[in-house]
């Protein structure tokens, strides 16, 4: 099992871009966030009106520690306490491992930095279809990997 908040020990280890980037920047929601651990977006209801100008970088709070459906990317950088972030939203990135990863299966992120192929309901049993629909899926299995150790995964906003 991966330990809490680490994520990948290197930090963010981009492979592949799709040749098209796609990042957010935004602030760290009173905490330190490490390059590499798994994102959500977290922050107060209505700071945004229905014009662009009503929009600002520091309307967008990130915290570490994403977990089923609430998942946004992978930050780019180490913070200070609610200092500036950029998030990857899509992009392939070596993750750890949390179970076994199997190449070509939706993985989901456990709130430990971690992702493991995902097979319903978190167990053996129910439909990948189904609980991907529900947004539980971050992306797919490029590599195998096994817990404790990586794995390429090709992840989506």
């Amino acid at each position: 099992m991966a330990a809490t908040g680490i994520g990948n020990s290197l930090g963010a280890v981009g492979i592949f871009d799709g040749g098209n980037p796609r990042t957010i920047g935004g602030y760290a929601r009173n905490e330190i966030i490490s390059g590499g651990v798994l994102v959500f977006a977290s922050g107060a209801t209505g700071v945004v009106g229905s014009g662009a100008n009503t929009f600002a970088t520091s309307d967008l709070l990130f915290s570490i520690d994403a977990s089923g459906g609430q998942f946004n990317g992978i930050a780019l950088n180490t913070t200070a306490v609610s200092g500036t972030v950029t998030v990857a939203t899509r992009g392939a990135y070596l993750l750890a491992c949390n179970g076994s990863v199997i190449p070509g299966t939706k993985v989901v992120c456990d709130g430990n930095n971690a992702v493991s192929s995902w097979c319903g309901n978190g167990n053996t049993t129910g439909s990948p279809d189904i609980w991907a629909a529900l947004g539980y899926d971050i992306g797919r299995a490029v590599t195998a990997g096994a817990s404790g150790g990586y794995a390429l995964i090709d992840i989506h906003g």
